[in-house]
């Protein structure tokens, strides 16, 4: 039961870490103000 418990409270958090470290690994930078990720004009995924 606190393994489930668990769980539902880590998931949301994870898949904002998983948004942020796709945005980075593309060579963007994270806007945390907009929640966005952002390109240098030019590039982007």
């Amino acid at each position: 039961m606190v393994l489930l418990l668990v769980l539902v409270l880590a998931v949301p958090s994870c898949g904002r870490w998983w948004r942020i470290d796709q945005c980075l690994d593309a060579g963007g930078r994270w806007n945390d103000e907009q929640d966005v990720c952002e390109y240098p004009q030019g590039r982007g995924p």
